[in-house]
């Protein structure tokens, strides 16, 4: 197993990740949530009807209200063998978003194995805000505190990180990234920096911009974009998207129905592939 898949692997994730999406829908559309399918989710369904051919994840999204409903009724309803992870309930999470496992599986990315978090194949579920529009720049600047706090857990939890490995100067970046995690460590915890980012969440003056909080780069998108959703194809799914699904594309991707070259399609490549299947990869000795 080296960046790529073993034959077949690929295919088996999408479709456990495919099921998992299902539940997703199943429980929204019953409880009436809202929701829709996020970033290469959205453009694999716009673009293939489906997964991207090499995309080996889905996102989903959903207003911060309807991921908390999300979240309890996620606790009752799930069937036996997916759950839900949250870092307020499962310390060993790494980010502050959902993830929804398929638990007889493991999918351990380097990230997750520096932090010592045992993942399965999972679904993302991304809540979203509404975003602060004190400074009239459509919530960038609240999107920004907020990614403060995402990277701060960040930087608490992951000693070795994959993002300073293509730097010319690795070794000097990552001296600093290890002093700025040891000071951290001496004078908070993730629980604490937890809590900072909720706080950071909730927009003084909220107005018609949302976006993720979680996410890498602050994307705001005006909420005409996002809401209210509607149906695309999946598969053989019917899910939910973004109500302005052309522009939310062209917004994050630009020219989004041409084929990036070969050597830009990435996937995760796990460290740890398990498909509950009696075959098991494991590349942490490589």
């Amino acid at each position: 197993m080296d960046n790529q898949y073993p034959p077949g692997a690929l295919e088996r994730v999408q479709e456990i990740e495919y099921h998992l999406l299902a539940e997703v829908d199943r429980i929204c559309r019953e409880h009436g949530l809202t929701y829709w399918i996020d970033g290469g989710t959205c453009l694999g369904a716009v673009r293939h009807k489906g997964f991207i051919p090499w995309d080996d994840d889905v996102d989903v999204g959903m207003p911060m209200e309807d991921f908390r409903r999300f979240v309890k009724i996620a606790k009752e309803e799930l069937p036996d063998g997916v759950s839900l992870h949250l870092m307020s309930t499962d310390p060993s999470q790494y980010v502050l978003w959902g993830k929804l496992y398929q638990e007889n599986t493991t999918f351990v990315e380097s990230d997750a194995n520096e932090a010592g978090c045992n993942e399965c194949v999972f679904v993302d579920v991304f809540p979203y805000i509404r975003l602060d529009e004190r400074r009239d720049d459509h919530g960038v600047g609240h999107l920004r505190r907020t990614q403060l706090w995402t990277k701060l857990i960040y930087i608490y939890r992951i000693k070795n990180p994959n993002v300073l490995k293509s730097l010319s100067w690795h070794k000097v970046a990552l001296v600093g990234w290890r002093t700025i995690r040891g000071a951290l460590r001496l004078v908070t915890n993730q629980e604490r920096l937890r809590h900072r980012f909720e706080r950071a969440c909730v927009a003084k003056r909220p107005g018609r911009w949302w976006g993720n909080p979680s996410a890498a780069r602050p994307y705001p998108f005006y909420e005409t974009t996002l809401m209210p959703p509607v149906e695309l194809p999946f598969g053989e799914l019917t899910v939910f998207a973004p109500h302005d699904w052309d522009k939310f594309c062209t917004d994050l991707y630009g020219d989004y129905m041409q084929l990036p070259p070969v050597e830009s399609r990435k996937t995760h490549a796990p460290l740890v592939l398990d498909l509950g299947d009696g075959m098991r990869y494991d590349r942490r000795g490589e």
